[in-house]
């Protein structure tokens, strides 16, 4: 089995970019190798003995041994500090991770005492399957739509969208833009995105499916996605994602929907919706009548116009996926937000 390593970096080559137990072990290591060089006489790979001339070499040498005494106290010095960073890092990760495991009791409670307080639907609730039970919806998702990994696959025809529109929105520091994806499941898209460049984030009302995402590294919030956008910072995002979401949502809520999206995404931020293609007959009766908490099939222009009246500037169709007979078993809308 191969070592991990935390990511090497040049010295002074700006903010830490790994995580914060990485962060921690690279620090230690370097604590470690400041207390070997600290009792050698003359450190291994010391660049200030170096030189072509052997002659030079010697005198380099007499004097770094004459000045040692006095450099040592120095060494000790960095290395108490880096031994004391070191240990703030450790401390700092372990804190993260608790507070991680704190979040994920807290949203658990939540849920809980949700079920036990019954309330009346509000106009902002988009959680359609609430009344189902998670086991049973995602036994139904693993025997209907298939494995992680040809749902992986499927996703893979958006690169040519999210690649471009990812190089367009990053700045010149290079800083990676964010994408949110609203009812991101098991994590696929987020995890394709994340490869491609995107910083992603997940947000889903299932816990098995959060807790799934998390078991990957994918960031991810548990929660109803229309109150999460509503609710969530103004802080403009370049792209967002709503993957086979729309049919469980109640269609009240699907204006709703696009005019949130259209408000959270940044100038030149971009909206990808996939749902089942309302115009196939055969998918509609295949996949579609086969899910209990989807509630109505969306109709392509239906869904183009609601777009364009949420104030995309562009609004492309795409028709997925062909069945037996050549047609579109889904539906993609691709909007993006005018650029100033």
């Amino acid at each position: 089995m191969e070592e991990h390593r935390p990511p090497e970096r040049a010295a002074g080559a700006g903010s830490w970019e790994g995580s914060t137990r990485e962060l921690a072990s690279a620090v230690q290591e370097l604590a470690a190798r400041l207390r070997t060089d600290q009792d050698q006489p003359v450190p291994e790979d010391e660049p200030f003995l170096g030189s072509p001339s052997s002659l030079k070499r010697r005198l380099k040498a007499i004097i770094f041994r004459s000045t040692r005494p006095a450099t040592r106290r120095y060494d000790r010095v960095t290395a108490d500090l880096a031994t004391v960073a070191a240990d703030l890092a450790t401390r700092l990760a372990e804190a993260e991770e608790e507070m991680k495991k704190a979040r994920a009791g807290s949203e658990r409670l939540e849920l809980a005492l949700r079920a036990l307080t019954p309330t009346r639907a509000t106009s902002t609730q988009s959680a359609e399957w609430s009344a189902i039970p998670d086991e049973y919806y995602w036994a139904f998702e693993q025997r209907m739509r298939g494995s992680s990994e040809s749902v992986e696959e499927r996703l893979r025809g958006y690169e040519d969208l999210v690649v471009p529109l990812r190089e367009e929105l990053t700045g010149d520091e290079g800083d990676s833009p964010r994408w949110l994806d609203l009812g991101c499941g098991m994590g696929e898209f987020c995890a394709l995105l994340n490869e491609w460049g995107w910083d992603a984030e997940g947000v889903d009302g299932s816990p098995v499916a959060v807790e799934a995402c998390r078991a990957r590294g994918i960031e991810v919030t548990l929660g109803d996605v229309l109150a999460y956008l509503e609710t969530r910072p103004e802080d403009p995002i370049g792209g967002v994602s709503a993957i086979q979401l729309i049919e469980h949502l109640p269609r009240r809520a699907w204006v709703h929907l696009f005019e949130e999206i259209h408000r959270a995404l940044g100038p030149g931020g971009a909206l990808l919706l996939e749902t089942i293609n309302g115009q196939n007959p055969e998918a509609v009766a295949d996949y579609f009548v086969a899910d209990v908490t989807h509630t109505w099939p969306g109709h392509p222009e239906t869904l183009k116009l609601m777009a364009e009246h949420a104030g995309f500037a562009k609004v492309e169709v795409r028709f997925l996926h062909e069945d037996h007979r050549g047609r579109a078993q889904d539906v993609a809308i691709w909007a993006v937000k005018a650029a100033p």
